[in-house]
């Protein structure tokens, strides 16, 4: 998943990624081994929309828990809930985060999962210390609900109604929209859907890109396609530039260079996306975040391998080219991740600290602080930064969206 706004907010850019994007699979992890009990099912349920992420309850073993929706990740829990469920048979596996860090984890089989009325039998999940991660904390949460659990399911998810719905049966939700080809990839079914992206010239190119409901924005364009378009003059290059803006779950990527660039049209199903601009990542795979859920309903049929945009037909976002994307160091301070705007090249780089952003001091706040001002700099059409420099001089700076 990741952490990520677009628009004015791209240029108050967290770019976090948190998404476990691979599991070694020569370890055969098995995340397939999951049963539902009940055979025919609808289920219906509120959830909470905690700083754009997506929580609802769970239980286990009788007691209820905020877990978080991610269909772009596994199954994962707290060592918290590891600790209360008294789980004696664990697994060591090796898994790598957005950046290809690697780390050994705790792999677990949970007897029951339930949601509603919903029990999930023998799900496999990841142990992961949540409550001590410096960004994750701030969501206060037990777990994440991931791909695998669904995948003998039909999901829906309403942004504008707040409510998912899991059922074993999509006719029971009434689609209004026509469906797609849905893939299901890797041991954690993963969801990826069919994208067509369209250039100046009509040239149009196609990918498949995952579905990762715990991820902000709309969509972010892998190098590795980026790439590819651009030799075809699918997608447009706006700016290109040396930084940083990955965060992954093992700690802050090695600094890259990143580009920013235009798309004039992506297509969703029968939604057709025009204007965006976006920034590239070095994930394999480029991705679908929660923003879509702006627009419409989607519906993500697992079982079928169907996918469902419940949306109107044309979407004109006309984004704006941020001058400036900001991030988190090792240390946790805030700092200039890109520049994408020339005019400022020569004056703010890669790793400068930003001390201040207009009123926000942001040497007084704390991580979960900053992560709730969002929205209010989002709205900011000009903002001054005051920065310090790697040779510990400070200024000051006016940006100009």
């Amino acid at each position: 998943m990741k952490l990520l706004t677009y628009k004015a907010f791209k240029t108050f850019l967290f770019f976090i990624l948190l998404l476990i994007s691979s599991v070694n699979q020569a370890q055969k992890v098995d995340f397939t081994s999951i049963t539902i009990n009940q055979k025919d099912y609808y289920q219906e349920l509120d959830f909470e929309l905690v700083l754009k992420k997506i929580i609802i309850p769970v239980t286990i073993n009788n007691k209820t828990y905020k877990f978080l929706l991610d269909t772009g990740a596994p199954n994962i829990i707290s060592n918290t809930v590891l600790k209360e469920l008294e789980i004696e048979n664990q697994k060591n596996i090796s898994v790598s985060d957005a950046n290809n860090k690697q780390q050994e984890m705790n792999l677990v089989l949970v007897k029951s999962i339930k949601i509603n009325d919903l029990d999930f039998r023998n799900s496999a999940a990841i142990v992961s210390d949540l409550n001590n991660h410096f960004l994750l904390k701030c969501y206060g949460i037990d777990g994440f609900i991931g791909s695998n659990l669904l995948q003998n399911s039909v999901l829906k998810i309403s942004l504008k109604d707040k409510k998912i719905v899991i059922t074993n049966d999509v006719k029971k939700l009434k689609p209004t929209a026509k469906p797609t080809k849905l893939k299901l990839v890797g041991a954690q079914k993963s969801p990826f859907v069919a994208l067509t992206i369209s250039g100046k010239n009509c040239d149009i190119g196609t990918e498949y890109a995952l579905l990762d409901t715990g991820m902000d924005g709309l969509y972010d364009i892998s190098n590795r396609i980026n790439t590819l378009f651009q030799k075809e003059n699918i997608v447009e290059k706006l700016a290109s530039n040396i930084g940083a803006a990955d965060i992954g779950l093992f700690g802050v990527n090695d600094s890259k260079e990143q580009h920013l660039v235009k798309i004039n049209a992506l297509k969703i199903n029968q939604t057709s996306f025009e204007n965006i601009i976006t920034t590239t990542t070095d994930d394999d795979n480029s991705r679908i975040g929660l923003d879509l859920l702006k627009y419409g309903d989607v519906i993500i049929d697992f079982k079928n391998k169907k996918f469902y945009f419940e949306a109107e037909e044309k979407i004109n976002l006309n984004d704006k080219q941020p001058p400036v994307s900001l991030s988190f160091n090792e240390n946790h301070k805030i700092i200039i991740g890109h520049v994408w705007n020339n005019d400022y090249l020569d004056k703010i780089q890669f790793g400068d600290e930003v001390i201040r952003l207009d009123s926000y001091n942001f040497r007084e706040m704390n991580t979960c602080d900053i992560l709730m001002t969002r929205q209010l700099i989002k709205e900011k059409s000009s903002y001054e930064m005051e920065i310090l420099r790697k040779d510990n001089t400070t200024f000051t700076i006016k940006i100009e969206k």
